[in-house]
């Protein structure tokens, strides 16, 4: 069929069409309110008025932090395990543009040098500890992340099993200026006590027990401690190599708001039960009161998790005595 000689016009009747098309005035219509949104929301984020760091000072922590959901392995693996029709379906998708745009306008808003900059004012830290563990029923979960161990260099572990079932003192960090920040909560020349009572308990069988959370979301300083991990098994006993991670990705603003890590450059401190469930957090390097806060924390929780088990230890021997009696009397 011979082309229509009418067919340069069409170029020049589309953009007539989509005027006169109800459907396509409705979409253009659409997609101008959502530009606009998008616009108000990047100049809200853009003309906001920051809080001046010489003028703020650390508030005790209130209120519990952490995730609304109980962890799971595989989760915030960083990993996409979409199907290439997902990611056909998500390209296409304009709702999930527009979350990303506003996702890359509040990065883009963001400077650099913010968190380096809030260092130089008591010391990055965000927080005071509470004097107190929090409530069981109101505290929140800490979320599971991914990494490669000293144990496993060379393949991903979860922290969700390493957390499970104990009570557990986690430092999280990002470089070596918040790792001694860290250690000025869980280190033996700067925190004998709380040294004294993990190993008393490690002695006799107990759950208590430190985890170290390396965050390293730069690809080439993961890549430096990586090739220097050899040097960091040094430090550190056999036993507690496989209590070390070293997290490269999956880390995401949203978690880093939920626990409270408001400074990426400053050490933070979370005492952790055996549900996983954020009990006790201190940031930076530690104040009057807050090593003796966390001592206190983790002695309460050792004895809570003595009474629990001793209640379903009787709970199990009555069941079977139960059981026992129940089949004599058939019998």
């Amino acid at each position: 069929m011979p082309p229509s000689p009418f067919a340069f016009l069409i170029p020049c009747l589309l953009p007539l069409r989509r005027n006169i098309c109800p459907q396509c005035i409705r979409l253009s219509q659409q997609q101008q309110q959502q530009r606009r949104r998008i616009g108000n929301t990047a100049q809200k984020i853009l003309n906001v008025e920051k809080p001046n760091p010489e003028s703020y000072t650390p508030t005790p922590l209130s209120r519990p932090i952490g995730v609304p959901y109980p962890p799971k392995p595989g989760e915030h693996s960083g990993i996409d395990s979409r199907t290439w029709r997902e990611k056909r379906d998500d390209m296409f998708n304009y709702d999930k543009h527009l979350i990303r745009r506003e996702q890359l306008t509040k990065e883009a808003a963001k400077p650099y040098f913010q968190d380096w900059s809030r260092t130089n004012y008591h010391r990055g830290k965000t927080f005071i500890a509470p004097s107190r563990i929090f409530r069981a029923e109101k505290s929140l979960y800490f979320p599971n992340m991914v990494g490669v161990t000293l144990a496993s260099p060379k393949t991903l572990s979860d922290t969700t099993p390493v957390l499970r079932d104990r009570i557990s003192v986690v430092g999280v960090y990002s470089g070596h200026w918040a790792e001694l920040q860290t250690h000025d909560f869980v280190k033996e020349q700067s925190h004998p006590e709380l040294a004294d009572l993990i190993a008393h308990d490690e002695r006799h069988g107990g759950p208590l027990q430190r985890l170290e959370l390396n965050i390293e979301d730069n690809w080439m300083k993961a890549l430096i401690v990586r090739t220097f991990m050899r040097g960091i098994k040094k430090e550190r006993r056999e036993q507690d190599w496989g209590r070390y991670f070293l997290v490269s990705r999956g880390v995401t603003d949203e978690m880093r708001e939920a626990m409270a890590i408001v400074n990426s450059k400053a050490g933070y401190v979370y005492l952790v039960d055996w549900l996983c469930r954020i009990r006790w957090a201190g940031s930076a390097n530690a104040q009057a009161g807050e090593k003796e806060a966390l001592v206190m924390g983790a002695k309460r929780l050792l004895e809570a998790w003595k009474t629990e088990k001793e209640a379903s230890t009787k709970g199990m021997v009555g069941g079977g005595r139960k059981a026992v009696a129940t089949s004599s009397d058939r019998r």
